[in-house]
């Protein structure tokens, strides 16, 4: 069967450590395009924040932002589909998350608030390039539904008491996934990268095992194993490299360019990065 559409994470897959986008990266995914294979990015990332990514990648069809609670079409930047949390729920944990002093990020209308400057936030502009909105308490702040939820939290102790609050009280509400091992993130119940991915599939025509995804993180994970050929990189968790069918070379070393040359047999010259 042969692949008609492939979908690639960001950070940690088409992105080296740095979180720039190589030449030799961008020359790949555009020559597998002119073979007439849709491309698309699945990311954990803001619109805002990926918008540079998939310009310099030529994309054309729908962005998945968010692990999946935001769709935008990149040609007239237009919404496709929007999932944010239901805001009794993104109350409830914002006071919860506020009142035991862990560090929170809301994510509404594709701009970040935070109650103030902090290391978490310096971090977060270094991967993400997106400056954050200082708003004081966040409890008092929030009046909307959000996108997306994020704490970021490094004592894997405490990491592992707030999952299990956030499973024990709203298991059947929220969907807690991970891009990085610091980052809690939280989007409404049953949404993933794996969602509107099948979504636009099933409109292209584009039959299951003629997708192919590439991803690293535990937010890829239920988008990996839905493709037909889902592609854990060599940086990848663990536990998404169980559930791949195969293994792309590191991201950091043209991972993405080194597999999709031996696959399609591109014509791209690739030198060793180290």
């Amino acid at each position: 069967m042969s692949i008609k559409l492939i979908v690639f994470d960001l950070d940690g897959t088409l992105l080296d450590v740095e979180h720039k986008l190589q030449d030799k990266t961008i020359e790949a995914v555009k020559k597998v395009r002119e073979k007439g294979i849709k491309t698309m990015v699945a990311t954990g990332r803001m619109y805002c924040s990926a918008r540079p990514h998939t310009k310099l990648l030529g994309m054309v069809d729908p962005v998945i932002a968010y692990n999946g609670a935001l769709v935008i079409d990149p040609n007239d930047e237009k919404e496709i589909f929007h999932a944010p949390i239901p805001f009794e729920i993104a109350d409830e944990i914002t006071k919860m998350v506020v009142n035991n002093g862990y560090h929170l990020q809301l994510y509404i209308d594709d701009k970040l608030y935070v109650a103030e400057k902090n290391k978490y936030t310096d971090t977060y502009y270094d991967i993400a390039g997106i400056e954050a909105n200082y708003v004081g308490r966040l409890d008092e702040f929030l009046s909307e539904e959000p996108t997306k939820m994020l704490i970021i939290e490094e004592d894997e102790n405490k990491q592992i008491e707030i999952k299990n609050f956030l499973k024990d009280n709203f298991k059947d509400k929220i969907e807690l996934s991970s891009s990085y091992p610091s980052f809690i993130e939280i989007t409404k119940k049953d949404i993933s990268k794996a969602v509107p991915l099948k979504e636009f599939a099933a409109k292209s025509n584009i039959k299951q095992e003629e997708v192919m995804a590439f991803g690293d993180g535990l937010n890829d994970l239920k988008m990996i194993e839905w493709a037909g050929t889902g592609i854990a990189m060599q940086n990848a968790h663990p536990e998404l490299q169980e559930h791949a069918d195969a293994t792309a070379p590191n991201h950091d070393d043209f991972g993405i360019a080194r597999y999709l040359k031996q696959y399609f047999n591109l014509n791209i010259e690739i030198e060793d990065k180290r």
